[in-house]
């Protein structure tokens, strides 16, 4: 028995979903956190039709994974593919940095939701072929600034949540998962607690997440009010609660994920649903001119201006550690700055780093510039990563070449943690791993008959090679694409043959199934 080449059919395969298919001899986690069996695995179109010692069977197709480690689809908690580039998913359903990397399912419409009408949206996902399947939440934002013309409020008010209430219920009968909001730096005399738990009533009867970019992360030291606000939507609510992508930012906070972990803690301990996902990177990805915070303006630019925006660049170029921790991603050709740290910019420049900044932001025309803010540390990452309460997640974006600057996430999340964090630095057994990337997923955001392999299971899929899977994009290059991830199956089609994709897309929308 060898292993299929595409030359034997298999780039072939990829266009229709194959018939029968056995995957023998490889060492399968199936997701639910036990330990890896040497066993076989029968696709029959788009489901696990059997799992065990199977092989051979007569003239079944097959594909030998000696060697290799065979997972379910990994399930990606936290996704913006349905935005930053215009038409997301829908214009560019091929996303090639996603499913290369092993992701067979998304969970869109992150940080508040770009997308108003998951209906329509799926509706047109459905003209299309996406490589991923995709699953969407519900969007607080646009909920509640159709709430306040609606009800002719101009402040949060009970009327105001009631309508809001009843537009997110909407959303989630058309398939929604839960809701997101996007709250960072939003004051609670705008958008207040009670405001939030009101959209956590609205999901909780169907089941829904409460998924949050909560309003500080570490920045402002009030990180910890501002989880605490997440589990007291949970407990209010009996919503799952959710923090997007958990970290600690800047360096006055590194070293205290005791007190962010003790929460969760508490809320396990008080039966409250409360849980986190986590991206494997010490960086953000933010404007380059969020550096100015407050300081952005249509003028006037005078010396007191400087002045005061320079101060606030140093103040925030001393939260992240210094010069070297910021990264500029230049989203024009060209740029002789992209790449580099804001300090070998000043260099360049012969200025100093917070002059770099309102340097820039006075060019006319401005120059469209992105940052890579290296804001965490790596020991908190690992801490976070290795808790219960975590799982693997990207917050990461379509990218496709000219389409800007790439964060190493958007095309290596899970090639890391299998390859750095498991396999060099073994920071948990692989079984392990895998269910933060799959079953504990499904299981946060009612993502039914994925996550597991399974007699009977959605054929996701995912074969890798345990030596070799490894991300390689860095902060001056994030395009580079993983090793390792040598076969990814979406709905039984074998849509990544060799560590390429090929072929048409096998995935689907997943509105919320009753």
């Amino acid at each position: 028995m060898t292993r299929l080449r595409p030359s034997e059919g298999t780039r072939k395969s990829c266009r229709s979903k194959p018939q029968r298919l056995l995957i023998a001899n490889g060492l399968v986690y199936d997701g639910t956190g036990a330990p890896g069996r040497q066993v076989d695995l029968l696709i029959e179109g788009d489901r696990i039709a059997d799992i065990g010692r199977l092989g051979p069977l007569g003239d079944v197709a097959t594909l030998n994974a000696m060697g290799l480690c065979i997972t379910p689809g990994f399930i990606d908690p936290h996704n913006h593919a349905d935005s930053e580039i215009k038409g997301g998913i829908v214009a560019h359903p091929r996303a090639e940095n996603l499913i290369r990397q092993g992701i067979t399912t998304l969970v869109c419409n992150q940080c508040g939701g770009s997308i108003e009408d998951v209906g329509a949206f799926f509706d047109r996902l459905s003209t299309v072929s996406p490589v991923t399947n995709v699953a969407m939440l519900a969007s607080h934002g646009h909920a509640r600034r159709k709430a306040l013309k609606q009800t002719g409020a101009n402040a949060s008010t009970p009327a105001m949540w009631a309508c809001m209430r009843d537009l997110l219920r909407a959303q989630m009968e058309a398939g929604a998962l839960g809701v997101t909001t996007g709250i960072i730096g939003v004051p609670k005399e705008r958008i207040p607690t009670e405001e939030l738990i009101e959209a956590g009533r609205a999901v909780a009867p169907f089941e829904g997440v409460y998924a949050s970019h909560i309003r500080d992360e570490g920045e402002y030291n009030c990180h910890l009010d501002a989880i605490n606000e997440v589990a007291a939507v949970a407990r209010e609510t009996g919503a799952r609660g959710h923090v997007s992508h958990l970290k600690l930012w800047g360096h006055p906070n590194w070293g205290k994920t005791e007190d962010v972990l003790a929460i969760f803690d508490q809320a396990k301990a008080d039966g409250i649903p409360l849980a986190a996902d986590q991206y494997p990177y010490i960086g953000g990805y933010r404007g380059f001119y969020s550096l100015l915070w407050d300081k952005q303006r249509s003028g006037p630019y005078d010396a007191a201006w400087r002045r005061d925006a320079e101060d606030e660049v140093t103040r925030q170029l001393d939260v992240l550690g210094g010069a070297h921790r910021l990264y500029i991603s230049s989203h024009e050709p060209n740029d002789p700055l992209d790449g580099l740290t804001i300090g070998e910019a000043a260099e360049k420049l012969s200025i100093s780093p917070p002059q770099v900044v309102t340097e820039l932001y006075l060019r006319t025309p401005r120059p469209r510039l992105s940052a890579f803010f290296l804001a965490m540390c790596e020991e908190d990452v690992r801490v976070f990563m290795a808790s219960e309460h975590t799982m693997a997640g990207t917050d990461s974006h379509l990218r496709i070449p000219g389409s800007g600057a790439s964060h190493p996430r958007n095309f290596g999340v899970y090639p890391r943690l299998l390859g750095k964090y498991v396999r060099e630095e073994t920071i948990m057994p692989m079984e392990t791993m895998v269910r933060r990337m799959t079953s504990r997923v499904a299981e946060q955001f009612g993502i039914r008959e994925r996550g597991v392999l399974r007699s009977g299971a959605f054929a996701d899929i995912v074969i890798f090679n345990p030596d070799t899977v490894r991300d390689r994009g860095t902060w001056r290059n994030g395009y580079l694409a993983p090793v390792g991830i040598e076969h990814v199956f979406v709905n039984g089609g074998h849509t990544v043959v060799d560590g390429e994709l090929v072929g048409e897309g096998n995935g689907r929308g997943l509105p919320r199934r009753p």
